[in-house]
């Protein structure tokens, strides 16, 4: 299976739990072992894969590579999403709590991801008994 980690990257597919029909695939499927996450604070995140208001040509982290990222990144969020509202799902079946946060824009990308961590900071600082320091930031 060659995927856009592999080609647009050049990344490595394998190097995670090696080819897809290893059992290690399945092993850390987090829908197949939604049970498992029962108990854990959740905070799951994504965008639908259409360019948001960061997918700019001057926004932060795209040098020069914005058809890149709306094409490469559009694809992969388009993908992460999809599998975000199948664990969503999932987890209200096993009536699993689960806080999350489904952007209507945003590709694949580390703003995404960052503002995505400071969203979930007050929920995990919570459960981790840690405080709501800005000053961490």
């Amino acid at each position: 299976m060659v995927t856009a980690a592999d080609t647009r990257w050049r990344g490595n597919t394998l190097n995670m739990w090696g080819p897809p029909t290893d059992p290690q695939w399945a092993a850390n499927d987090r829908y197949l072992h939604a049970e498992q996450l029962r108990g854990t604070t959740l905070y799951v995140s994504t965008g639908t894969g259409t360019p948001g208001a960061l997918d700019t040509s001057d926004g932060p982290g795209i040098d020069g590579k914005l058809i890149s990222q709306i094409v490469s990144g559009g694809v992969l969020e388009a993908i992460t999403n999809q599998g975000a509202h199948d664990l969503r799902k999932r987890l209200q079946e096993l009536d699993i709590p689960a806080a999350c946060d489904f952007r209507g824009v945003g590709t694949h990308s580390w703003v995404y991801w960052q503002q995505g961590l400071h969203n979930s900071w007050p929920l995990f600082a919570a459960a981790l008994g840690a405080t709501n320091a800005r000053s961490a930031r």
